[in-house]
């Protein structure tokens, strides 16, 4: 009852005094000292002295070439003007068990800023009455600091556990924080649009142009990306090509033919910007027509597996953005493009034709990304 009412006189006190910056105080400024305890003239209990805790999670503004971004980030403090010591026992020893104790609520923070950067779900309620759980757990087993045996045995546990968090060792509690660059992790997505061929070549008096449409899928890790599609469009002979095949009666009646292109291609991402990318691709396919018989019925023609080379770009038209502290996750609506040549020589035609087919698809993108964030060094508040 005597602790509660004295516990309750330093919280009305705290209320009438506005709070100001200087009376938060971070785990990162570096070792406890006394002066960050309001000084009281007797005990409460065996307890000698106490600090009051504040977690929270803050949301930040994150500087990402020129562009701001928020993130989640865990914080903790130590509110100066809540925590008092008796003014009988500014010891070391006693000074010692508090740092403890800080840490241990320091380690609590970082397990709850690895929630937040792996995406979990945050219950600061929980988090709170966990945080409350576990330094009166401290501070009972070890009679507040009279056990030093048992202060040394936590101080050294909790020392294991903080250095196995190494990227969250240290939180510069600042305003904004500025990411240095953005490195893709790996990404997925599927594409579909329209698409044109026009033949070149010995092949250009063979086909007209083809019209149609194609889809692919693609997916990247780091800058090595990888897609499989199909292209199909609708075209037809030209005259002169009845001259360039074994069976001139099929070709006669074909003033239809489709196109089917199956293909897989490796590309590299040389530009990868937020709201666009490009990538030069290399890849292998095989090229095919199918003939109208005239009777509703089709036939197979010549086919070609072929070399293919071009360039894929992106812009990125809606972003629908993640951010975690190392780590950003995007939902892409991208509008699509390629351009891109194959080398064809068809073996089955009369005086095997060669030639290049240009190739042009222009369409959209829907896909998810995840990339790697690294910050640029900072100094402390």
């Amino acid at each position: 009852m005597k602790r509660f009412f004295l516990f309750n006189i330093i919280l009305l006190l705290s209320l009438l005094v506005p709070t100001t910056a200087q009376e938060k105080r971070g785990w990162e400024k570096g070792p406890l000292t006394w002066a960050d305890f309001a000084p009281m003239d007797q005990s409460i209990g065996p307890e000698h002295s106490y600090l009051e805790y504040i977690l929270d999670v803050e949301r930040r503004n994150d500087v990402v070439n020129g562009i701001e971004l928020q993130s989640r980030t865990a914080v903790l403090y130590v509110d100066r003007k809540m925590s008092w010591v008796d003014t009988h026992y500014r010891t070391s020893q006693q000074l010692h068990y508090n740092q403890v104790a800080f840490n241990l609520a320091e380690l609590h923070r970082r397990r709850l800023q690895l929630v937040i950067d792996t995406g979990g779900a945050v219950n600061m309620d929980y988090y709170t009455r966990l945080l409350t759980y576990m330094v009166d757990s401290f501070c009972h087993q070890t009679y507040y600091g009279a056990d030093t045996q048992m202060v040394a045995f936590w101080e050294q546990d909790v020392r294991r556990k903080m250095d196995s968090i190494t990227p969250l060792m240290v939180e510069q509690h600042q305003k904004a924080n500025t990411i240095e660059k953005i490195i893709p992790q790996w990404s997925m997505a599927f594409n579909i649009g329209g698409g044109a061929k026009v033949f070149a070549g010995e092949q250009h008096k063979l086909f007209a142009p083809s019209g149609g449409m194609y889809f692919d899928f693609e997916g990247s890790l780091w800058r090595n990306l990888f897609a499989m599609g199909f292209y199909i469009g609708g075209g037809r002979c030209l005259p002169d090509s009845i001259e360039a095949v074994d069976n001139i009666n099929k070709l006669y009646a074909s003033d239809k033919i489709s196109t089917i292109d199956f293909y897989i291609n490796y590309g590299f991402i040389t530009i990868d910007r937020r709201k666009w990318s490009l990538t030069p691709f290399v890849g292998y396919g095989m090229q095919a027509f199918l003939y109208d018989e005239g009777d509703g019925t089709s036939s197979n023609g010549p086919s070609e597996g072929c070399w293919r080379v071009g360039i894929d770009v992106k812009y990125h038209m809606a972003n629908d953005e993640t951010y975690y502290r190392t780590q950003l996750e995007q939902f892409l609506l991208s509008a699509h493009g390629k351009v891109y040549l194959t080398f064809d020589r068809y073996r089955d035609l009369i005086g095997t034709p060669t030639g290049v087919t240009i190739n042009a698809q222009v369409g959209f993108s829907l896909g998810i990304k995840q990339s790697k964030l690294r910050r640029a060094a900072t100094k402390k508040n």
